[in-house]
């Protein structure tokens, strides 16, 4: 590929971008949208040239791109589909606002009268898609300011390494694709039948009944939203217990919970087959206690959340020797480079990665700062806090026991937990005896806090606390002799 650097010329858009009074992003929604859409043209037009590149306009290529303008080099960002990615679009925030409003509606048809899982619905829908169009014009608007050229389009490779995108052709330095993941298609007969999370967004209305086929992260959290708004719910899982990467003993409290709320977990399913008839969709199934036996959900629609593939299809990577792992990630190094040295990945389409908003943000501005400012410090992936928004919430970080166990070589008695059990007083003022469980896992001899693990409604506000604690290193005598705020949930962590 061409090496060249950024000239003055080339840097004074950005400068200049910086120093233009900011609009409310309200204001630049109303605007036309400034995107380069590449049309077609003679086939002898100018080959672009640019200084990076970045493929994938989610939260990872978003913050490369900003970072790598904010320090003078010429970024072009190539985008598909709409800006901000699956966090935004299709992912955190919708889903987040999804449950927040499943919550009130809950509250609400426990401590005052129904209101109607189907009006509530509607009404979070339009809530969300106000709160997407507002982030999808709050993230062009910053892109515009740092100088950033936004190209709306397929991205792919040629046999040179230059980027293609309709009929025009960049010549960029350096590449970044940050291209994301997307939903596993069910891999049975009738699995086009089958919904996947993206299509839940869009949905005006709510059926009857679903039956959902995973649980994980997304699984459990769909069938939680979607229980709260009234939709009989049957989860369909092929373990033996909900959240695998989660401590065992959370995992078995969040089974209890949503049992107790009404949805039906079916354990050690294997599903076989997905149908269609007399208006219903059938998922047949069998279990690991009984192969030989066919059993059978019906729902009015089915949802399948058994994990995420990369988007890296069509972009001709392999024809220019970048390698990829066994699930179609991207393999890198330390630095983020491919096998192929200009071209970068970061985030879902990177080889086994954190599937974390925050760890890709990190991982772009870092590799900005690197490629074009040769400094940066990378942000510490040993102690990422992660939660799941289903109701109870989870929220965890560090070591499970399991993991703690392992990595003190199978030695169990180094290891050492604490777990308590209580009812927060926002349950007992709606008179429900739901349980919030923490658990501390601590190296026995030292008293060092090891990972956190809370479910309750406050466990992702109170997590992200925490992930500072261990990080510093915190000790159970720490935790002792700090002054708890009363009443609160989190002074259970205090023992």
């Amino acid at each position: 590929m061409t090496k060249r650097q950024a000239s003055p010329e080339t840097t004074t858009p950005a400068v200049q971008a910086t120093s233009r009074p900011r609009r409310r992003a309200s204001e630049v929604s109303a605007e036309p949208v400034v995107e380069r859409v590449p049309r077609k043209r003679d086939v002898r037009a100018k080959v672009r040239e640019a200084d990076f590149v970045v493929i994938g306009a989610g939260s990872g290529g978003v913050a490369a791109a900003r970072r790598a303008a904010s320090h003078g080099a010429r970024v072009i960002l190539v985008e598909r589909d709409a800006i901000g990615g699956t966090c935004v679009n299709r992912g955190c925030v919708p889903k987040k606002m999804l449950s927040y409003g499943a919550g009130w509606a809950s509250i609400l048809s426990t401590c005052l009268a129904h209101t109607g899982g189907k009006e509530d619905w509607r009404d979070a829908i339009v809530r969300v898609n106000a709160e997407v169009a507002r982030l999808n014009a709050s993230y062009k608007q910053r892109l515009n300011e740092a100088g950033v050229e936004i190209w709306h389009g397929e991205a792919s490779f040629n046999d040179r390494g230059d980027i293609v995108v309709g009929n025009e052709v960049i010549r960029p330095r350096k590449v970044l694709v940050a291209t994301g993941a997307r939903p596993v298609p069910l891999p049975v007969p009738g699995g086009e039948l089958v919904t996947s999370s993206d299509d839940v967004f869009t949905w005006q209305t709510v059926p009857a009944s679903i039956a959902v086929i995973g649980g994980g992260y997304i699984a459990v959290e769909m069938a939680s939203i979607l229980s709260r708004y009234g939709v009989k719910v049957d989860l369909l899982v092929r373990e033996d217990r909900l959240l695998k990467r989660f401590d065992h003993d959370i995992a078995a409290a969040l089974a209890e919970a949503l049992t107790a709320k009404g949805v039906r977990i079916h354990f050690r399913t294997e599903v076989t087959m997905v149908s269609q008839s007399n208006g219903a969709n059938e998922v047949c199934y069998t279990q690991e206690n009984n192969p030989g036996r066919t059993q059978t959900v019906r729902a009015q629609a089915v949802l399948a959340a058994i994990g995420r593939q990369p988007n890296v299809e069509g972009l001709g990577l392999e024809a220019l020797g970048v390698k990829l792992d066994e699930h179609g990630g991207i393999r890198v190094d330390r630095q983020f480079r491919s096998s192929v040295r200009a071209i970068h990945a970061i985030g879902d389409c990177m080889a086994g990665n954190l599937h974390l908003t925050p760890v890709a943000v990190a991982q772009g501005r870092w590799l900005a700062d690197r490629l074009f400012d040769k400094r940066g410090d990378i942000a510490d992936f040993d102690a990422v806090p992660t939660a799941v928004f289903c109701e109870p919430a989870i929220g965890a970080v560090g070591l499970t026991e399991a993991e703690a166990i392992e990595a003190a070589g199978g030695k169990a008695d180094r290891v050492r937990t604490e777990i308590r059990r209580f009812v927060s007083l926002e349950n007992r003022f709606g008179g429900l005896a739901q349980q919030s469980v923490f658990k501390l896992v601590f190296n026995a001899r030292s008293g060092r806090v090891l990972g956190a693990h809370l479910m309750d409604g406050a466990a992702p506000e109170i997590i992200q606390t925490f992930a500072v604690a261990l990080r510093l290193g915190v000790k159970a005598s720490h935790l002792k002799t700090t002054m708890p705020l009363h009443p609160t949930v989190a002074e259970e962590l205090f023992g």
